[in-house]
């Protein structure tokens, strides 16, 4: 179960996120309207990650983080954001910005969990005849032939198949992985590990990357 904070002031949107996630997987949710209704709800709630607004009257999300942060509070947290301009270096994790996709939150969400070792419940995935160990970070063909991935292409590779099928947007991805979506070096080695991550899977080759240019990628097998 993850316990989520959603600290949004607009309560039709913190409902709507709420129920989306909830439908997506397994949470327990609390929200607040404010960044000083947040940092109550933290110490009465102790979620596993918040993800917050950043425009708010009582306490901006900026305001708040910066609180969190400054008693070493390592929690991951999300910014939701219209205007990547309001965002201060203050300590969150990563932003999406509006409008966006709950989906696409539910990723970033565990990926962060992933990462901080809280959420990890799938080591591997199928992807046709391939199996993509996560701890190991391989590719193991059905002979048993392994090639190893680097930890960028490990962490692409669960984006996608976590979404096999379906769409991972280009700027979901590195936002998440880099923090810098409009980075044209970080752009640029996306690709490349997009490549090399299609040069081990050309192993089985029902399984492709395909490349929705300028949008984003989808694993199909």
């Amino acid at each position: 179960m993850i316990k989520l904070l959603i600290v949004e002031d607009d309560t039709n949107l913190s409902f709507l996120i709420k129920r989306k996630l909830q439908k997506l997987g397994d949470y327990s949710i609390e929200t607040a309207p404010d960044g000083r209704a947040g940092l109550l709800a933290l110490n009465n709630f102790k979620p596993d990650i918040i993800v917050t607004d950043l425009e708010m009257s009582e306490m901006d999300g900026n305001k708040m983080i910066e609180q969190i942060r400054s008693k070493s509070n390592t929690i991951p947290i999300i910014v939701l954001t219209g205007k990547i301009e309001f965002l201060k270096q203050s300590g969150a994790n990563m932003y999406l910005k509006k409008p966006f996709d709950v989906t696409q939150l539910d990723l970033n969400i565990r990926s962060l969990l992933h990462q901080s070792g809280i959420v990890n419940n799938v080591t591997s995935y199928k992807i046709g005849s391939l199996e993509f160990d996560i701890p190991h970070r391989c590719i193991r063909s059905s002979a048993g032939q392994e090639s190893k991935i680097s930890p960028t292409a490990a962490r692409i590779l669960e984006m996608l198949c976590k979404q096999k099928g379906r769409m991972v947007d280009r700027r979901t991805i590195l936002g998440t992985i880099w923090g810098d979506p409009d980075n044209e070096y970080v752009a640029h080695n996306l690709n490349v590990q997009i490549n090399n991550l299609r040069a081990v899977l050309k192993e089985d080759p029902s399984v492709m990357i395909e490349n929705l240019r300028g949008t984003g990628f989808i694993l199909k097998c």
